[in-house]
């Protein structure tokens, strides 16, 4: 049996690094320990109930309130939100990775729940298909306690922001120029192919990270782990 201390310390695990973390302190004043860039992004690919009620709760709230709630948008606008949140806190909001595909960014998990059905998120939306595409409907109320205040803050603004877009005019907001979508497609030799249509994905995974200078951006990284290994034992805890 899990015991409730357990319980509380993998949760403060999960939300110290932004409680703790003051951002009015200048980047050049902040000083943490180096960690590799080399994340291994994977390990967040597998839910812990913790991180599925999360991902669920996030959709659900796009699919609410954007003016086009189907499948291309959702995932743009939860790609957004995570970008937001690491440029304003410097820390990941749901921690999934972002791949470089043709009309990406993407997260490859919810794309296949938005695409095949959801599995993962079978307790927060439905899939209903028309003429225009996949739309996506809240299936129960969204639960802003599964959030701090700073990603609702986040989530509300890039809503407010962009929720109105449409799924052409996000794909060119995330594709601009010194995007983190383009600049890594650029690194890895993938425009080309894009624009030539000679292919639609890759295995190629975006460094949010890299928009922050380097304090920020260990920090950023070091959160990142913390956060999988949360993940982990959260996993791991739920089998007793």
């Amino acid at each position: 049996m899990v015991t409730t201390s357990t319980n509380i310390q993998v949760d403060k695990m999960h939300e110290a690094t932004l409680s703790n973390y003051d951002t009015t302190v200048p980047c050049h004043t902040r000083r943490r320990k180096e960690i590799t860039n080399n994340i291994k992004y994977h390990d967040m690919c597998t839910f812990s109930e913790s991180s599925r009620v999360r991902l669920g709760n996030a959709v659900m709230y796009i699919a609410a309130r954007a003016k086009y709630p189907y499948k291309t948008e959702v995932l743009k606008l939860l790609y957004l939100m995570e970008e937001r949140m690491v440029q304003k806190y410097h820390v990941p909001m749901l921690s999934i990775p972002y791949s470089v595909w043709r009309l990406g960014p993407v997260s490859v998990d919810v794309f296949e729940e938005l695409s095949d059905g959801p599995v993962l998120l079978a307790d927060f939306v439905t899939l209903q298909f028309n003429g225009q595409g996949i739309m996506v409907k809240p299936s129960r109320e969204f639960d802003e306690d599964e959030f701090s205040d700073a990603e609702l803050e986040v989530m509300s603004e890039v809503m407010e922001k962009y929720g109105d877009m449409n799924s052409d005019q996000l794909i060119e907001l995330t594709h601009r120029e010194g995007s983190l979508w383009r600049e890594t497609a650029k690194e890895h030799g993938l425009l080309e192919d894009f624009d030539q249509k000679r292919a639609n994905s890759s295995t190629v995974v975006i460094d949010m990270g890299r928009q922050l200078c380097p304090d920020d951006r260990a920090y950023y990284n070091e959160t990142l782990e913390n956060r999988q290994v949360a993940n982990k034992m959260r996993m791991r805890l739920s089998l007793f």
